[in-house]
């Protein structure tokens, strides 16, 4: 029988029968070909990935195989022309294929925080990115794409049409395939967060024991997945889904087969410094205080305490401080953008630039966050005050846009800031100026527009403001063609009604006498007779409904006006972002001035060179504050292991380095005399253990995976911060834990982070634990002791100490003197290894009493011959209970 031709759709199967023997091959989206044979007990993968080899077999029962490279093997020499000519579609479609086609990602964003997570074909793991902070402009998302370029994209069926909105021309411009084959949707229930995380507990990693029972595996995949990233999570869960519902990779396997996960690992932006929730917390960049009322105790009373983010957010528009947000949970390592932010600051701070500093701070409290507004827009429901705030925003943006043409544009703010601020704006401001009428707005409470825009409407308009002088007029001359004791009349206008003639009732009037010749009655009310008349009738015809005439047309220009600067909405978008951009700037130059910050060198060297740093809060709460010197990376050590007495200074020197290094890698000044940084990657903290019963953790457990996450994915770009580790568990284990996590680091070599410990485990240091190493420094806090008094110098030194000097620290706290003292003697005598003697009082000798005559009437007792039961109730218990 001869060959049935290779379809171009490699989702469908291509068969050939040759002899008594069948043979079927698939084709998977993957261009992975299976075959499948009546011989063959099993499906078998006969490649895989971009070298594909392309097989037919010939009556004759012979196989060919067409390898990426147009060989071929095992072919007979006159079947080598046809075999080929059939292949040729398929091999062209395998040579096509990128190692991105293997990458499926899902994306789940809620609440203003995203999280995502991938799966990769070729090295059949998971990466999984925090949550991390994201605005419906989705930058973030869209640089994530960029740089993973999936092939699928896995949704909730109720994600926020934002999102979609935003994914299609993304999906559409960085990939060749439709954008109803990339994005792909589950149902809702799919992302719930339970279920997730019972998926992501139920995976089935190679490095997990088989014999670990469910609670062990909920602790070992918990030290690997950090499950307080809810979006994170329900990203992968999702994703796991889709794997599994779509059997990817596994296609033609039997239906017991999984999806291969060999692991799971957390990932970042090239360009971004990442830290967790613990570490942001630990160094309280962010800190929430909720209102003592306790009618404001929720989210809406809460505001920015005591934090980093507290004493920088100096920006005077609201854009400006929700930008600062962004940029503080995004902190950066692409190195010439930071420099560009601290070259800006350095303008800002320079005395002679004062004037423009003050020019640019008054403009930019006048700009206001007019997305909202844009939105209001759009559903054409925009309210006085929204027009008002558009206007100041567009007036003020082209002060600032003028203001920084006039300045150097080797600036990068103001050069962006040259080229955005452009004819879409001037003609947006121009447009709302010359149509909008902001002082009648505010009179009449209603969109009104200014004169001399459209000729009909100031025609009607004239002619609505001369109605009451001509109304008098014309009911002067319908007073004179009434009879002579009508004495009174008026001309009044009623919408809908129209312009009708009113007298008042006659005191002696009835119904029948309402009629009026070449009057048509209408109505009575208030004791006024109202009647329409031929001039009457005139004016409407003439006249009209003028007053309802003028709004509808003036609505309709307002609706002209709001498409108008909708068409520039990109435009006044970026305007916005560039205006929350400077107000940062600004902000940081205000605080470098009042703090006395210093810009930092950023350097390419793997380094962290600090002299004379400061803490930028604990500085703020107690005066004088000793600075201190931070060297670690190349010529220095790079494990840094700190002693000393307790509250001397050790945890906000291990904070002070974070908060430093962090604090550049976001733009701003840094709180030293100098600093030398390279680039971080990842600040890792083993500081604050955020324990809850919803977590289903112990504290140690919770510490321990902190240090797991630092152990697994530390780089040497990576800033580890450890406070304390191992005292949540017995002395020796918490020790030797810790000994292991340093050995570990500094067998690294080269590739040792960067690492910060304060520990109390003195017999680390002087049973000569660590190995010796150029690569670990010991360093302590000084301290003045002369026996009894204890004086904290908070200057870093080399050196150790050889004690926590905890009974000071006790009486100073307001421990009895008494119990301090009986502290000391039992510390004495552990350390001497001899035996703890109880305190005598007189319970002691009353207890030794009772127990010397229990024993001495025992030594008496015939234990051949006496009652046992009755030496016990009636000897031994009186005794004890002082009966006797």
């Amino acid at each position: 029988m001869g060959i049935i031709p290779i379809y171009e759709d490699l989702s469908q199967p291509v068969g050939v029968c040759v002899g008594e023997f069948s043979t079927l091959f698939y084709f998977n989206s993957h261009k992975n070909i299976f075959c499948s044979s009546s011989e063959m007990s099993t499906n078998r993968i006969l490649s895989s990935g971009q070298g594909i080899p392309n097989r037919t077999v010939t009556s004759s029962g012979a196989a060919s195989f067409y390898t990426s490279d147009g060989s071929i093997i095992g072919a007979d020499d006159e079947d080598e022309s046809l075999h080929e000519n059939h292949i040729n579609p398929v091999r062209q479609r395998g040579e096509s294929s990128t190692i991105n086609d293997q990458i499926y990602m899902s994306i789940f964003w809620q609440g203003g925080r995203l999280g995502l997570a991938y799966y990769d074909i070729e090295s059949t793991q998971i990466h999984m990115m925090m949550d991390s902070a994201e605005h419906d402009d989705f930058s973030l998302l869209q640089r994530v794409i960029r740089q993973i370029n999936p092939v699928i994209i896995v949704l909730s069926s109720k994600q926020d049409d934002r999102l979609i909105k935003t994914l299609k021309p993304i999906v559409s411009m960085e990939t060749e395939d439709e954008t109803d084959d990339v994005l792909q949707f589950l149902p809702s229930i799919d992302f719930s967060a339970d279920i997730c995380k019972r998926r992501i507990l139920n995976l089935d990693l190679p490095s997990l024991p088989k014999h670990y029972t469910e609670s062990e595996r909920t602790l070992y995949i918990s030290s690997l997945v950090p499950f307080d990233n809810q979006c994170m999570i329900r990203a992968t869960g999702g994703l796991l889904k889709y794997l599994e519902k779509m059997r990817v990779g596994i296609e033609l396997e039997d239906t017991d087969v999984r999806v291969p996960i060999l692991d799971v690992k957390t990932f970042t932006l090239e360009d971004q410094l990442l830290l967790d929730d613990i570490a942001f917390s630990a160094l309280q960049i962010f800190h929430k205080e909720l209102h003592p009322s306790v009618y404001k105790s929720g989210q809406t009373g809460a505001k920015e305490g005591l934090s980093l983010f507290g004493i920088l957010n100096r920006c005077r528009s609201q854009i400006g401080s929700r930008q600062m947000r962004v940029w503080f949970l995004r902190p950066l390592r692409d190195q010439a953008v930071l420099k560009q932010r601290h070259d800006a600051v350095s303008f800002f701070i320079t005395p002679r630039n004062i004037e423009i500093v003050s020019a640019l701070s008054d403009n930019l409290k006048h700009v206001k966050d007019i997305q909202r507004v844009l939105s209001r827009m759009q559903q054409s429901q925009a309210s006085i005050g929204d027009w008002q705030a558009l206007y100041r925003t567009t007036y003020h943006a082209i002060s600032i846009g003028n203001l920084c043409k006039s300045q150097s544009q080797s600036i990068d703010i103001f050069k962006k800031v040259s080229l955005k601020f452009g004819e879409e704006l001037h003609r947006v401001a121009n447009l709302i100026s010359k149509i909008v009428d902001f002082d009648e707005m505010g009179i009449q409470n209603r969109f009104v527009v200014n004169p001399n825009v459209d000729e009909d409407l100031d025609e009607k308009k004239r002619r609505y403001n001369g109605l009451p002088d001509f109304m008098t007029q014309v009911a002067k001359e319908e007073l004179n063609r009434l009879s002579e004791d009508i004495t009174e009349c008026n001309v009044i206008y009623l919408p809908q009604l129209g312009y009708l003639l009113a007298i008042p009732k006659p005191s002696d009037g009835t119904d029948d006498q309402y009629a009026m010749e070449d009057l048509e009655f209408v109505f009575m009310s208030n004791n006024m007779l109202h009647y329409r008349s031929a001039r009457t009738r005139e004016l409407d015809r003439l006249l009209g409904d003028t007053q309802c005439d003028i709004q509808d047309q003036e609505t309709s220009i307002m609706h002209k006006l709001q498409n108008s600067i909708l068409e520039h909405t990109k435009a006044l978008l970026e305007v916005l972002e560039l205006c929350g951009e400077l107000d940062c700037l600004l902000a940081f130059a205000t605080c470098a001035k009042e703090f006395n910050y210093v810009k930092p060198k950023l350097v390419p060297e793997n380094v962290i060179d600090i002299k004379s740093g400061r803490h930028p809060l604990q500085e703020l709460c107690c005066s004088p504050f000793v600075p201190n010197d931070v060297c670690s990376g190349q010529d220095y050590s790079n494990i840094k292991i700190l002693t000393g007495p307790n509250a001397c200074g050790k945890s906000v020197y291990l904070k002070q380095v974070a908060v430093i290094v962090y604090m550049a890698h976001i733009g701003s000044f840094v709180p030293a005399e100098s600093a030398s940084i390279g680039p971080i990657e990842r600040i890792y903290t083993r500081i604050q253990s955020l324990d809850s019963v919803s977590v289903g953790l112990s504290t140690f457990m919770i510490d321990i995976n902190q240090m797991s996450q630092a152990l697994k994915s530390a780089t040497e770009s990576s800033l580890i911060i450890i406070d304390e580790f191992g005292k949540g568990t017995e002395m020796v284990d918490g020790m030797s834990l810790l000994c292991g996590c340093l050995t570990y680091w500094l067998e690294m070599g080269k590739r040792c982070p960067h690492v910060f410990v304060c520990t109390h485990f003195h017999s680390l240091i002087n049973q000569h634990l660590l190995p010796k190493s150029p690569k670990i420094k010991y360093m302590t806090l000084e301290t003045v002791h002369d026996g009894e008094e204890l004086l904290l110098l908070y200057h870093l030194v080399e050196g150790h100490t050889n004690s926590s000097y905890a009974s000071h620290i006790a009486l100073q706290a307001g421990l009895p003197q008494e119990i301090v003292k009986r502290g000391n003697e039992v510390s004495e005598l552990i350390r001497q290894n001899k035996p703890i003697e109880k305190v005598d009082t007189e319970g002691t000798d009353t207890q030794y009493k009772r127990s010397k005559m229990i024993v001495d009437r025992f030594l008496e007792l015939d234990l051949d011959n006496d009652d046992l039961i009755s030496f016990l109730s009636n000897v031994v218990l009186p005794i004890s209970e002082g009966q006797i």
